[in-house]
């Protein structure tokens, strides 16, 4: 197995590993490797619900989803990402997010799996919170520092994220689901906004994953956001996405030298 960084300043793609084979000396070298880069991309797998399941928990424990229309019976750990309805949830995440930011302890890390994809649409851009936080002008660093945001369930986090492994400092903001900046009115938090949308956008900064058949994407949400890219339900488009508990999370320790 190898580690082979992206053309971008984050994410790598992991060469020569099968995911339904995984050992402790493979887990533990994936999640160095997700600390480090944030991103890792590997292709080419074949699972099964419950093999998927045993993949992302390589990670920690699970979150589970209520049953509802487009979820795949009998698996609530799987979060379904459709272009059409009766395969799965639809026009989602199509802003700059971390999943499970809503949640007061927020999700800490995604793992898709790519089920059905058509040859065109639907791709996922990333960028890195952390690089788009350390690219600020000092004064705007020291003003964010001392922000607080609000998610519209009345969730609140720090404009700027320490992760709790590395304690690096990240840019963190759900456009989609926040209300507003503590302290700010409707127009100044708006504008705020609107200008992290930008330099999360800003050139150089984003990897776009086109999704094939078998792709596996996993990231540390606290490190990467990502968001959705426009996909009709002319082609049929199948993501299965599980999600790591905050409170169940295994980060890399350090205490095992992978070979």
């Amino acid at each position: 197995m190898k580690i082979i960084p992206l053309p971008v300043d984050f994410g790598a793609e992991v060469v020569g590993a099968d995911l339904r084979r995984a050992d402790q000396g493979m887990a533990e070298l994936l999640r160095s490797a997700l600390l480090e880069y944030g991103l890792l991309v590997v292709r080419g797998q074949s699972f099964t619900p419950a093999q998927q399941l045993a993949a992302s928990r390589l990670f920690g424990s699970l979150e589970t989803f209520p049953a509802m229309r487009g979820q795949l019976q009998g698996w609530p750990e799987i979060f379904r990402v459709a272009s059409r309805p009766e395969d799965g949830h639809v026009e989602v995440g199509r802003y700059w997010h971390s999943d499970g930011s809503f949640r007061a302890d927020p999700t800490p890390i995604s793992f898709w799996y790519s089920e059905v994809q058509s040859e065109e649409g639907g791709d996922t851009l990333f960028t890195d919170l952390q690089q788009a936080y350390a690219e600020l002008q000092p004064d705007i660093q020291q003003e964010f520092d001392g922000l607080k945001t609000a998610h519209r369930n009345g969730v609140v986090h720090p404009l700027v994220l320490r992760h709790p492994k590395t304690q690096l400092p990240a840019l963190y903001l759900n456009m989609g689901l926040t209300a507003g900046v503590l302290g700010y009115s409707a127009g100044h938090s708006r504008a705020l906004m609107e200008a992290v949308d930008r330099h999360y956008s800003r050139e150089g900064a984003t990897y776009r994953h086109h999704w094939l058949p078998g792709d596996v994407v996993i990231a540390d949400n606290l490190h990467i956001g990502h968001k959705a890219t426009p996909i009709t339900p002319a082609t049929r488009r199948i993501l299965n996405r599980t999600t790591v508990r905050a409170d169940g999370v295994i980060w890399y320790d350090g205490r095992q030298q992978a070979a």
